[in-house]
C-alpha cells in the first residue's frame, strides 16, 4: 500500500531514506562521499567501535580512561575520514593530512595506555611530552568538533579556554580566578577523567554508541517503513490524518533514533506530502514533521544522548530518568496532536480515503513482530539490567527476530551498513561530548560553577520564576549553536546547580536537569538556528523562517511543560520518591488540561473556530494550571470544563 502512495507523491520507488538524509547532511556540512578503497578507514573503524563495544557491553566497561580513549580514537578515525576541512575540499577521498591527523590520535591514545599506570601515580605532576600531547589533543578535539558539529560550539569552548588561561586573573568580582599555566590545563583536560575523558564521553563511550547501534540495526530492517506503515494505517482516514500519522510515526521512530534531523527526514519524506495533499499548507506541514520528531529525545525508552548524561551527573539508573519522563513526553505528543486535530477542523481538512491506505492487520501481522526486541529492550532496563548488557541482548535478540521474515531479514552487506551507520552516527555525538567534557573540565578546574550559581541567584534577586526565564533563555541561546547533548552538559554543570539551591532539597534534583534540557532539545526547533525545521521546510519546498515560527506556535507546550514541572514537581520525580496514585492522576489530569487549553488558544479552535476573548480565557486556564496552587488549578479546570459547556451551547457560533 506505501509503493501506491510513493508513486502518488512522485517519489522513486526504490528511493532510500537515508540517502536522503545524507544529501541533507553533506548540504549543512562538508561531508564527504568515499567509494571504494577510501571507505577502508571508516568501516574499520565502525567495525572496531561495534565489536568493542560488544565486547565491553557483555563483559564489563574497561578501567575509565582505557574505555574512553579506545572509543574516542575510532570515533576520531571516522570523523577526519568522513567530515572534510571546509565545503570547498575534495569530497571522493581522504587527503594525506588526515590520515596524518588520525595517526596522531591513534598515537595520543597509545601513549596513555601504554602510561596509564605511570599517568595515576604522578597526577599534578605533568611532563613536557603530557604538555605537548595535551595541547595536541585539546586542538584535534576542537578541529573534528568543527567538521563534525560546527563552529558555533567550538567558539563558546574556545571562551572557556581564554577564561582558564588568559582572562580569568582580569575578570571583575566572583568571575576572577588566579593564574592556571597552560601545562596544568592541558595535563588535567587529557590525562584525567575530569577533561575531554571525561563523564560526557564516559557515557558515550558506555551507553550512547549502543543504543544508536540498536537504531540503526533496527531501521536497517525495515522498521521505519513499519511505523510509517502503522501510523497512517491507523490515523490516515481521520481529519487530517497524515499530520497525525507524522506525530504517531515520530514518536514511534523517536523512541529509538534519539535524533531530530534524522527523524524528520526519515518520516517526514512520506508524511509532509501527504499532508500537503490533503491541504495541509506547506509551512504547517514542514513544521509539524520536525516539531514530533525533536520530540523524540524526551520519548522513552531510548530518549536523547543526553539523558544518558543525565543519569550520570545525577548518580541514578538510566530507566529512571526514562520513567520520568514519560508523562511530559505523552503531554507534549497530546498536545501537538490536538493542535493539528484543531488546526485540520478550523480549515475544513479531511483524511484519506481508506481505500489508499495500508490495511492495519496487515501492516501489524507483516512488520509487528519488529517491536519485540523493544519492548525486551523496556523490560530489561526494568528488570534492572545494566544499559550496556540490556542493550546487547536487546541487539541480539533483534538479529535473531529479524529472520522471522525474508523482507527484514538482515544480509551481511546490510548489517555492515547498519553498523558503518551506527559509527557515522555516533561520530558528532562523541566529539560534542568530548568539547563538552573541556567546559567541564575548565567549570570544574577554576571553580566557575560555584560562582556562576551565585551570580543567577543575584541577577534573579531570589525571585524563582526569573531564575526559570533567566535558565529557559540561556539553553535556548546557547542550543542555537551547540547540539542538544552540549548543551545540556553546559546547563547541568553552570545553571542546573543554581536551580537545585532555589528549589531546595525537597524537590528532586532531576527537575531542575530536565528543565533545562528540555530547552536544550527546544532550541532545535527555535529560529534563527533551527536544523530539524530546515530539514522539514526542504521537503515542504516552504520558506524556512516562516515554518520555523509555525513549529514554535505547534511547540508552545513543550515551552510551558518545563514550567509545569517546576511548579509540579511529582510529575516527574515520583520515580525518585514515594507517592500516592491519587497524586499520580491529579497531575495527569492537570497535564491533559493544560495540553487542551494551549493547543485550542494557539490554534483557534475547540469544538467550533473561537473568538479572541474565547482564546484569551484559554490561556488564561494554562497560566492558573502552572501555578502551583491546588485552588489555581481546580480554577483552571473549571475554566476549560466551562469553556467546553458553553462552547456546546453555542456550537453554531462563528
Amino acid at each position: 500500500m506505501i509503493k501506491r502512495f510513493k508513486e502518488k507523491l512522485g517519489l522513486n520507488k526504490t528511493e532510500d531514506l537515508s540517502e536522503k538524509l545524507e544529501e541533507i547532511e553533506e548540504e549543512l556540512k562538508a561531508k564527504r562521499h568515499l567509494e571504494g578503497w577510501w571507505r577502508i578507514p571508516v568501516v574499520a573503524a565502525s567495525l572496531g567501535l561495534f565489536v568493542f563495544h560488544m565486547y565491553t557491553g557483555w563483559f564489563g566497561s574497561l578501567f575509565a580512561l582505557l574505555q574512553r580513549i579506545i572509543h574516542y580514537t575510532l570515533i576520531l578515525t571516522i570523523v577526519f575520514a568522513i567530515y572534510a576541512p571546509s565545503k570547498k575540499s575534495r569530497r571522493d577521498r581522504i587527503p594525506i593530512y588526515d590520515f596524518i591527523i588520525i595517526f596522531v590520535a591513534i598515537y595520543l591514545a597509545y601513549y596513555l595506555i601504554t602510561n596509564i599506570e605511570e599517568l595515576v601515580w604522578r597526577v599534578g605532576a605533568p611532563t613536557t611530552m603530557d604538555v605537548i600531547l595535551g595541547i595536541i589533543m585539546i586542538l584535534i578535539t576542537l578541529e573534528a568538533t568543527r567538521r563534525a558539529v560546527g563552529l558555533p560550539i567550538v567558539i563558546v569552548v574556545c571562551l572557556f579556554l581564554l577564561y582558564a588561561l588568559v582572562l580569568g586573573p582580569y575578570m571583575p568580582g566572583r568571575l576572577k580566578h588566579g593564574n592556571f599555566p597552560i601545562e596544568d590545563i592541558a595535563f588535567y583536560l587529557y590525562l584525567t577523567d575530569n577533561g575531554i575523558l571525561g563523564i560526557p564521553l564516559g557515557v558515550s563511550a558506555n551507553f550512547i554508541y549502543l543504543f544508536i547501534l540498536f537504531g540503526a540495526i533496527l531501521f536497517e530492517t525495515g522498521a521505519a517503513k513499519f511505523f510509517i506503515d502503522f501510523a497512517i494505517a491507523l490515523t490516515g482516514f481521520s481529519r487530517g490524518g497524515p499530520a497525525k500519522a507524522a506525530i504517531v510515526s515520530s514518536a514511534a521512530m523517536g523512541m529509538v533514533s534519539g535524533s531530530s534531523t534524522a527523524n524528520t527526514v526519515t518520516t517526514g519524506s512520506f508524511t509532509i506530502p501527504l499532508m500537503k495533499r490533503v491541504g495541509y499548507p506547506a509551512t504547517f506541514a514542514g513544521a509539524v514533521e520536525p516539531v514530533a520528531s525533536t520530540a523524540g529525545q524526551i520519548m522513552p525508552p531510548i530518549m536523547g544522548a543526553a539523558a544518558f548524561i543525565m543519569a550520570e551527573f545525577l548518580g541514578v539508573p538510566y530507566i529512571k530518568v526514562a520513567m520520568a519522563a514519560v508523562l511530559p513526553a505523552i503531554f507534549y505528543y497530546l498536545a501537538l496532536f490536538l493542535a493539528v486535530d484543531f488546526k485540520a477542523a478550523k480549515i475544513g481538512l479531511k483524511g484519506v480515503s481508506r481505500d489508499e491506505l495500508p490495511n492495519l492487520k496487515e501492516v501489524v501481522v507483516n512488520g509487528g513482530f519488529l517491536l519485540i526486541p523493544v519492548f525486551g529492550l523496556i523490560y530489561l532496563l526494568v528488570k534492572g539490567y545494566s544499559p550496556q548488557k540490556s542493550v546487547v541482548l536487546s541487539i541480539i535478540l533483534l538479529l535473531i527476530v529479524c529472520n522471522l521474515r525474508k523482507e527484514t531479514r538482515l544480509t551481511p552487506r546490510k548489517l555492515l551498513k547498519a553498523i558503518v551507520n551506527a559509527g557515522v552516527s555516533a561520530a558528532p555525538v562523541a566529539v560534542a561530548c568530548a568539547a563538552a567534557g573541556i567546559i567541564v573540565g575548565i567549570v570544574t578546574r577554576t571553580g566557575l560553577g560555584l560562582k556562576f550559581t551565585s551570580i543567577v541567584l543575584s541577577a534573579s534577586m531570589g525571585y524563582l520564576p526569573l531564575a526559570l526565564i533567566l535558565a529557559s533563555l540561556a539553553s535556548l541561546l546557547l542550543g542555537m549553536g551547540v547540539p542538544t547533548t552540549a548543551n545540556y552538559i553546559i546547563m547541568a554543570t553552570l545553571v542546573a546547580p543554581a536551580l537545585i539551591k532555589f528549589l531546595g532539597e525537597a524537590i528532586a534534583p532531576i527537575v531542575p536537569h530536565m528543565f533545562v534540557f528540555y530547552y536544550g532539545i527546544l532550541a532545535d526547533i527555535t529560529p534563527p538556528v533551527m536544523l530539524a525545521v530546515f530539514a522539514g521546510a526542504a521537503i515542504a519546498k516552504s520558506d524556512p523562517m516562516k515554518t520555523g515560527f509555525e513549529a514554535v506556535k505547534l511547540a508552545l507546550p513543550g515551552y510551558a511543560i518545563p514550567f509545569f514541572m517546576v511548579y509540579h514537581p511529582d510529575l516527574i520525580s515520583w520515580p525518585f520518591q514515594e507517592f500516592s496514585f491519587g497524586q499520580f492522576i491529579y497531575h495527569l489530569v492537570l497535564g491533559v488540561v493544560l495540553t487542551i487549553s494551549i493547543a485550542g488558544a494557539m490554534q483557534g479552535h475547540l469544538l467550533r473556530n473561537l473568538k479572541l476573548p474565547e482564546r484569551l480565557l484559554l490561556f488564561v486556564s494554562v497560566l492558573l494550571i502552572i501555578l502551583p496552587e491546588m485552588e489555581t488549578d481546580i480554577l483552571g479546570v473549571v475554566i476549560l470544563i466551562a469553556m467546553i459547556l458553553f462552547l456546546k451551547l453555542h456550537r453554531q457560533a462563528v
